[in-house]
């Protein structure tokens, strides 16, 4: 039987905290390296809407300027979460991409991922969020998805 040794409740804690902290500040430091290296500040917003399946159309703002979205779903598996692979066009007056984009929509917020792969910033990841919501346009209402994309890394990096 080995003897019980006595520790001190405070040393375990200190133990039990280093790890996460450290994890935490490491992060905190490549993220921070991550976000100066892309340009901080870079991010594109939009309002979408499908015109006739499975294309898609909307406005762009934000770094890209105000301007027009068009798009189109590549593949599409609806379920509790439906996942959805699209091309994104953002056509602004300063800047105008075209992304690869990887769409996980829950209910009516989604999650998307991709990469530019034609123009401004092309190689960067970009991550974004959308809801889902009613809006006008062209003179009558329906289901829009707004949102906005984040530029990050080249992919290289």
């Amino acid at each position: 039987m080995r003897p019980i040794q006595k520790v001190a409740v405070g040393s375990i804690v200190r133990r039990r905290l280093l790890v996460p902290i450290s994890v935490v500040a490491l992060l905190m430091v490549a993220l921070g390296a991550g976000t100066a290296s892309a340009g901080i500040g870079q991010r594109a917003t939009f309002t979408k809407w499908v015109t006739d399946w499975p294309n898609m159309a909307g406005v762009v703002g934000g770094s890209v300027g105000d301007g027009e979205f068009s798009g189109h779903v590549i593949d599409y598996a609806p379920g509790p979460t439906t996942l959805i692979t699209a091309i994104y066009q953002f056509e602004g007056p300063r800047h105008t991409f075209t992304a690869r984009m990887h769409v996980e929509q829950t209910g009516l917020h989604a999650v998307i991922v991709g990469v530019v792969t034609d123009g401004w910033g092309k190689g960067k990841l970009v991550s974004g969020a959308y809801d889902q919501v009613t809006c006008e346009h062209h003179g009558s209402s329906s289901d829009c998805f707004t949102g906005y994309l984040d530029f990050g890394r080249n992919t290289g990096d």
